[in-house]
């Protein structure tokens, strides 16, 4: 349910709601997203628990498919599949083999199992895509800068939003009001413990909302009983819609270490939310525009988001005009127009 995998299925549905031919070859059909595919896509299951057991049965059923466009967008797939474009090239020659980056390459690779090896990667076969789509102007400078060979085939595409489909889920129930807010998966690099500090130094009339679910939970909590913030934050779990708990907040929290191009910013915004985040490389300086539909802070500076945060309580936001911006930035109609020119160049 990560935001990776949200964004494939929003640009498949896309593709075959025009009557292309679209096929989604899966490790595991499973999870929640499931539900949300378009009945039109054609779904190849390979049944195996990890990238190391299906990626050969991948190349024999695009052998078998021959599709005219390829398209991976999951980060340890995309490189895995690099290494073997030249030869899959020989038995696919009209295949064009496009890659959605996730993330900031360089930080990533560092906090790797295995740095040396994927930087390896990058650096000497990510070059053979066609295509790399990097989701923001950071994430192409980083490529830039580390991986050149790679960056010469990048273009930078941002996330699209389906603003009247956020809107509609919004209204699906009711939340008892919410002043600050975060969605996303409680990981390490989200650094929701700076959003606890951060908490811990406002006036008691702040409450956080944080909806999600992950492997530092049972950390924050404790962290929440060491700051005595148990009354001030509420844990609500994984959420299939969250959005009902962002029309009803105030503001919504971003403190992650470093980003992608986050899709849970756009959806705020869809809802006339602002933001406030740390300007964490992927996208946050992009996507923020500064008094129209929130502020960024220093990246990883407490005090200064302290102030942010009172500060843009009693700021004036017009919501009317930051969905209006979000809808011209970011509406799919504009956002997967540019991937049309990519695939059918």
């Amino acid at each position: 349910m990560g935001g990776a995998e949200r964004m494939m299925v929003n640009i498949l549905n896309h593709f075959a709601c025009e009557d292309k031919e679209v096929h989604l070859i899966i490790f595991n059909n499973i999870g929640s997203l499931k539900a949300s595919l378009d009945s039109r896509i054609i779904i190849h299951d390979l049944k195996v628990t990890s990238v190391k057991y299906g990626l050969f049965k991948s190349f024999v059923a695009l052998y078998r498919l021959k599709p005219d466009i390829i398209f991976s967008g999951i980060g340890h797939l995309n490189i895995a599949m690099a290494s073997f474009i030249p030869l899959l090239k020989l038995f696919l020659p009209k295949s064009r083999w496009v890659s959605r980056e996730t993330n900031i390459a360089s930080m990533k690779n560092k906090k790797s199992k295995y740095p040396k090896l994927f930087e390896w990667l990058y650096k000497n076969v990510y070059k053979n895509y066609d295509v790399i789509v990097a989701q923001s102007q950071d994430m192409k400078n980083d490529l830039e800068e580390h991986y050149p060979s790679a960056s010469a085939k990048a273009v930078v595409i941002n996330n699209p939003i389906d603003i009247d489909r956020v809107e509609l889920l919004s209204n699906e129930y009711k939340v008892e009001k919410i002043n600050l807010i975060n969605v996303g998966v409680l990981r390490q690099a989200k650094r929701h413990y700076l959003m606890l500090e951060v908490l811990s130094k406002l006036p008691l009339n702040y409450h956080l909302t944080l909806v999600g679910s992950g492997a530092e939970k049972e950390k924050l909590k404790l962290l929440v009983e060491e700051l005595s913030l148990s009354d001030r934050v509420t844990f609500e779990g994984h959420k299939t819609n969250p959005y009902p708990y962002m029309k009803e907040a105030d503001l919504f929290i971003l403190t992650s270490e470093h980003e992608g191009f986050p899709n849970v910013l756009l959806e705020a915004n869809a809802l006339g939310l602002p933001v406030v985040a740390f300007a964490c490389p992927g996208g946050i300086t992009e996507i923020v525009q500064e008094g129209l539909n929130g502020f960024f802070v220093s990246n990883g500076d407490v005090d200064e988001m302290v102030r942010t945060i009172k500060e843009s309580s009693s700021y004036n936001f017009n919501k009317d005009a930051i969905v209006e911006s979000t809808r011209q930035r970011y509406s799919q109609d504009i956002i997967l127009e540019k991937y049309r020119e990519v695939f059918y160049v």
